[in-house]
């Protein structure tokens, strides 16, 4: 009988220390002890979309803030990498989602990106895209003043291009902040997603909005940024693009002269050019357009999220 009590003894003196220490494992490591995580869980991430629902050409921020030491990347949304910025308070961070107008209405995923853990993304929040109605306009036209020449189709699509192509840089520096201001405060003649029917055939989008503005009109810069073109195109006439950085632009058009350099910086409210009827435009005006990733989107969307 003595024999068995010192054999159990024995045994809970040598076990009983592994399974303390084994336990002690399993509470500083919990997911390689489970065998169900190979990365350690976030503690909190929260997800804010406003707003929450996204109409064909327009613009939500979304607001991404993590409890413990983990960094946020990026953000994946419709196929495509979405840079974010840190805000001020630590663990927060922002980013401009944008639905152009080719999007599909229907509910996608927000995923959130996390540094350090490339194969870890975590779903963040669903945002819906919703359908929207564009007013068109049907006209009958001579053809000669519907169709270019080949000539004048070569200038056209070279424009296109390097307005495409400027568009689609991605910097990493934020010039822009709060609030965004109008480049001229007037009546809006024609709205984003208007189309003109010609013979038939349906023409491209309106892929901005045309202000009121008689010639000479001063057009100020939306927000700060640098000027990253400067162009005189068949159509759009004498143009500037404005990069406010993580792929955000604003594109003014039809304007009579400019008041700024390529390359400089320009701060919100001053002055960048003055409107006219440049390019192919049947009066003075200023078409405005915003651009967030290479997307065409609603510049009055722009103006209701992060206006004045």
């Amino acid at each position: 009988m003595k024999e068995n009590t010192d054999l159990r003894r024995l045994l809970i003196n040598i076990c009983l220390p592994a399974v303390i220490l084994l336990y002690l494992v399993a509470g500083l490591f919990p997911e390689e002890a489970s065998g169900l995580e190979k990365v350690r869980p976030l503690n909190k991430l929260t997800v804010e979309i406003v707003p929450h629902e996204i109409p064909i050409g327009g613009i939500a921020i979304a607001r991404i803030k993590t409890s413990d030491s983990s960094r946020v990347s990026s953000l994946s949304f419709l196929g495509r990498e979405i840079p974010v910025f840190p805000d001020q308070a630590p663990g927060s961070y922002s980013a401009l989602i944008g639905a152009g107008m080719k999007a599909k209405p229907g509910t996608y995923q927000l995923t959130v990106c996390m540094e350090g853990h490339p194969d870890r993304n975590v779903v963040g929040s669903e945002v819906s895209i919703i359908s929207r109605e564009f007013p068109e306009e049907r006209l009958t036209l001579p053809d000669k003043m519907v169709e270019f020449s080949p000539d004048v189709l070569k200038r056209v699509i070279a424009d296109q291009k390097a307005v495409n192509e400027t568009c689609s840089m991605i910097t990493d520096e934020i010039y822009w902040k709060p609030p965004f201001v109008w480049p001229v405060k007037s009546k809006i003649l024609s709205p984003y997603g208007f189309r003109r029917i010609l013979n038939g055939r349906p023409r491209s989008p309106h892929s901005g909005i045309d202000l009121r503005a008689p010639e000479g009109t001063p057009v100020l810069a939306s927000n700060s940024g640098r000027v990253v073109l400067i162009r005189e195109g068949y159509l759009i006439g004498r143009t500037i693009i404005l990069d406010h950085g993580g792929g955000l632009f604003t594109i003014y058009v039809h304007l009579s002269s400019y008041a700024v350099q390529h390359g400089k910086e320009v701060q919100r409210g001053q002055v960048i050019g003055y409107s006219g009827s440049t390019g192919r435009a049947t009066g003075p005006h200023l078409h405005w357009g915003v651009s967030l990733l290479g997307n065409r989107l609603d510049p009055e969307a722009l103006m209701s999220l992060l206006g004045p």
